[in-house]
């Protein structure tokens, strides 16, 4: 059985990083892509997902709204948000920890991305 993984990021090139890394990590995952606000609620009314990674600056909404509109979602309350961005200032860390279940920043280091998603794929 595969787990299935939502990622929400604009940009092609750290979709491809991200998508590479989790084949790296030899797991079943299923990996769907959104690069936009209108992609990611579609996927998460449609599916279910072990893990979400949210991009903060995307082109139609930021990470942090879309993250709360998708957190609205019934099946997805209890899924772990992790946000992946290049803006981690230490007062952003501390105002993601009350959207986010954690954060990776860009650029990213391939062991703390997996380790990171290991952790919070748990059980799934």
């Amino acid at each position: 059985m595969s787990k299935r993984i939502l990622v929400v990021e604009d940009n092609s090139h750290n979709m491809r990083l991200i998508e590479q890394l989790l084949e790296d990590m030899d797991q079943q995952i299923e990996l769907v892509k959104a690069e936009c606000s209108k992609a990611a609620i579609e996927a998460a009314r449609t599916m279910d997902f072990c893990l979400v990674l949210m991009d903060i600056s995307l082109p139609d909404m930021d990470g942090i709204t879309i993250t709360k509109i998708l957190k609205e979602i019934p099946h997805m309350s209890g899924t772990p948000f992790i946000v992946v961005t290049a803006h981690v200032m230490e007062s952003d860390e501390i105002n993601f920890r009350e959207i986010f279940d954690d954060y990776i920043s860009k650029p990213i280091d391939d062991d703390i991305f997996e380790a990171k998603i290991k952790k919070w794929m748990g059980e799934c």
